[in-house]
C-alpha cells in the first residue's frame, strides 16, 4: 500500500456559549484547523486533523498549513501503515512543528486500523475499556457561579472535574473554596491554573487552601518553576503543559514532578508518540488524561482509541475537544455525556467524516 495524495480542509470551531476564558486575560470563542484527507493505491482513505490554538500552545492554523505543503510531497509512496516510517519521512521534510504532523500520524492510523479490518485501539494493544468516565472543566468566572457549574456537572453524571483559576490568587482561593463546596459529589477536583501564576502566587494559593483536598495542575509555565512549587507541597500535582514531548516527559518523571498527566496529542505529533509517553507514565504508575486544546470529532476520536487503550486504573478520565464546540464535522450521532467512550467498533478511528461539511479542498498534493 503507497500514499498517492493528500488533501487538506480549512475548517471553523464556534465554542459553545460564547466563548470560555482561561488565566492570563485568554478568551478562546473559535478555533480553526485543518482536517488532512490520505488516499492511497488500495483505495484506502484516512482522515486526521490537528489543534489550532495559539494563545495556549505552539499551533498556529496557518503555520500548519504551511507545514503540510512542506511535509505532503515526501509522503508520496510511503505505506501509510508504516507509522515509524512516516513519522521519518515527516521528520526529514520538517524539523519540529508537531502539531502539524498530528493530522497525518491521525490519518495513517485510520488507515492502518481499515487495512487491518480492526480499531484503532486495537493496533494500540488492545481495548480495555470500550466506555469511560469523562472529565468536564468548569470555566473561570465569579465563585458562586463556578460552584453553580460544578454542581450542574455532578447532577449530570460526571465525576472528575477540572476547576480552571490562574488570575489573583487571593480570588482564586474563593474560586476554589465555591467548588470545594461540592466536592462530595466528586471522585476528584482538579484545580489548573493554565501556568498562569509565578511561583509564589502558586505557593500563596496552596498554603491558604492547605487544609482543602484537591489536585492542582500545572499552576507555572517553565517545569522547573514547578518543580519549585512540586518541592514544596504535599498536594496531588498534575502537568500538562510542561508536557510537550517524550523528552520533558522523562525530565519530569527523573525530577519527581507529577503524580498525574495531561497529556496532549497535538504537542506530541499524534497518536505514535502520544502512546509512547502514555505507556511510559503507565509503567511509571503515573494516570493519564488524553485530550486536545481544540479540534472536532476526527481529533476526539483518536483521543477515545487511545483512552480505550489504556488500563482502567491508569485512566484518570477521557476529555473530548467536542464537548466544547458545535461543530464536529462528523457524520451521524456519537453520543456522549459524563461517560464517554470509542464511537464504534469499525475499522480505523469508527467515524464517517462530513464532506459536504468541510467543502472544497484548500489544496491537495498528488504523484
Amino acid at each position: 500500500m503507497k500514499i498517492i495524495g493528500l488533501e487538506v480542509f480549512g475548517v471553523t470551531y464556534t465554542v459553545r456559549n460564547g466563548g470560555f476564558k482561561l488565566a492570563g486575560g485568554r478568551r478562546f470563542t473559535e478555533f480553526r484547523s485543518a482536517v488532512v484527507r490520505i488516499d492511497t493505491d488500495e483505495g484506502i482513505e484516512g482522515w486526521g486533523e490537528h489543534a489550532s490554538s495559539p494563545q495556549y500552545m505552539v499551533a498556529l492554523h496557518e503555520g500548519a498549513l504551511a507545514s503540510l505543503r512542506q511535509i505532503g510531497p515526501g509522503l508520496i509512496g510511503v505505506d501509510p501503515r508504516q507509522i515509524a516510517v512516516v513519522h521519518e519521512a515527516m521528520n526529514r521534510a520538517l524539523k519540529g512543528h508537531q502539531y502539524a504532523k498530528t493530522a497525518i500520524d491521525i490519518a495513517c492510523w485510520d488507515i492502518a486500523g481499515k487495512a487491518a479490518g480492526v480499531p484503532v485501539a486495537t493496533l494500540l494493544g488492545g481495548i480495555h475499556q470500550a466506555e469511560f468516565p469523562m472529565l468536564k472543566m468548569a470555566v473561570m468566572d465569579e465563585p458562586e457561579a463556578m460552584r453553580d457549574q460544578c454542581r450542574a456537572l455532578a447532577e449530570a453524571g460526571f465525576r472528575t472535574v477540572q476547576v480552571k483559576i490562574g488570575n489573583d490568587w487571593r480570588e482564586d482561593v474563593r474560586r476554589i473554596e465555591a467548588c470545594l463546596e461540592t466536592a462530595p459529589l466528586f471522585d476528584r477536583i482538579i484545580v489548573d491554573a493554565n501556568a498562569n501564576y509565578h511561583p509564589h502566587e502558586a505557593l500563596h494559593l496552596l498554603n491558604a487552601t492547605r487544609d482543602l483536598n484537591f489536585i492542582i495542575e500545572q499552576p507555572c509555565r517553565e517545569l522547573e518553576d514547578n518543580l519549585t512549587v512540586r518541592r514544596r507541597t504535599e498536594r496531588p500535582f498534575v502537568l500538562d503543559e510542561s508536557l510537550d514531548g517524550l523528552t520533558s516527559v522523562f525530565r519530569a518523571h527523573a525530577a519527581d514532578g507529577f503524580d498525574l498527566a495531561m497529556l496532549k496529542l497535538s504537542r506530541f505529533g499524534g497518536i505514535a508518540p502520544l502512546a509512547l509517553a502514555r505507556d511510559c507514565c503507565v509503567a511509571w504508575g503515573r494516570p493519564v488524561t488524553i485530550e486536545d486544546m481544540s479540534g472536532g470529532g476526527i481529533i476526539a476520536a483518536a483521543s477515545a482509541h487511545l483512552a480505550a487503550s489504556t488500563p482502567a486504573r491508569f485512566l484518570v478520565a477521557g476529555s473530548f475537544v467536542t464537548a466544547y464546540v458545535e461543530e464536529t464535522y462528523i457524520e451521524g450521532d456519537w453520543p456522549y455525556g459524563a461517560r464517554g467512550g470509542l464511537p464504534s467498533l469499525t475499522p480505523g478511528l469508527g467515524i464517517t467524516v462530513d464532506q459536504a461539511a468541510l467543502g472544497a479542498p484548500l489544496f491537495a498534493i498528488r504523484q
